[in-house]
C-alpha cells in the first residue's frame, strides 16, 4: 500500500502508507479538498500538523509551496517513517518532526513565544473526542499560536464539537465518513472556497 501526494513539486509521488495499527491516513479525496480550499494560502505558509500520523498532509504542504512544517506525532515509528518519506521526496528541509504529545508539545511552543502558524491541521485518532477539545483549546487559548486550525474527525461526533472562547466554527464539509471542520481565530478572515 502507498500514498499518493497529490500536488506540487512532488505531485504524483508515492510513499510507503504506515502499516501501525490504528493509524488511518487523510484519504485523497480529503486531502484534496482541503489543499484546495486553503489555495493560495498554503505558498509561503508556516504549517502545524497535529497528530500527523503519516505525515501525508506534512508532505503535501511542503510539496505545494509551504515554507516549512512543524509535524507533531507520539509515535516514534511514524516520525521515523516521516524523515525517510521527506527525505526521498525532497522535503525534508522543510520538516520539523517532533515525536510527542500533541497537546503538550502546542505548550512547548507556545512557552518559545516566537513560533506562530498560519494555518494548522489536527487529525486525532476518531475516538478520541476530548483529545479533539484539548487540541482545539491548546491552540486557540490563552492567546492563538494559529489563526486558522482544520480538524478531521468523524461525521457522527463532529457536529457536537464546541469552540473555544475567542474562537468560532466558520465552515464544515463532510466527504463520506469524514468531516473537515475550520475554526478560525475571531480576528482572522475566512479562506477563500476556491476549488470546492
Amino acid at each position: 500500500m502507498s500514498l499518493r501526494i497529490i500536488g506540487g513539486a512532488a505531485g504524483s509521488r508515492r510513499i510507503p502508507s504506515p502499516e501501525e495499527a490504528g493509524v488511518r491516513p487523510t484519504g485523497e479525496r480529503v486531502r484534496e479538498a482541503l489543499f484546495n480550499i486553503w489555495g493560495d494560502a498554503i505558498i509561503g505558509a508556516r504549517v502545524l500538523d497535529l497528530c500527523a500520523g503519516s505525515g501525508a498532509i506534512s508532505l503535501e504542504a511542503l510539496s505545494r509551496g509551504a515554507t516549512g512544517v512543524v509535524a507533531v506525532e507520539k509515535n516514534p515509528r511514524l516520525c521515523a517513517a516521516m524523515r525517510r518519506n521527506a527525505d526521498a521526496l525532497g522535503l525534508s528541509d522543510g520538516l520539523e518532526v517532533r515525536c510527542a504529545d500533541a497537546v503538550a508539545e502546542i505548550g512547548r511552543i507556545r512557552a518559545q513565544g516566537s513560533r506562530r502558524f498560519e494555518l494548522a491541521f489536527a487529525d486525532p485518532p476518531w475516538r478520541e473526542d476530548v483529545l479533539r477539545r484539548e487540541v482545539l483549546e491548546a491552540v486557540f487559548t490563552p492567546e492563538p499560536i494559529c489563526a486558522k486550525l482544520v480538524v478531521e474527525a468523524p461525521k457522527g461526533v463532529a457536529r457536537h464539537e464546541s469552540a473555544a472562547g475567542g474562537v468560532r466554527l466558520v465552515r464544515e464539509r463532510r466527504y463520506g465518513d469524514t468531516c473537515l471542520l475550520f475554526y478560525e481565530a475571531e480576528s482572522a478572515g475566512i479562506p477563500g472556497d476556491a476549488g470546492e
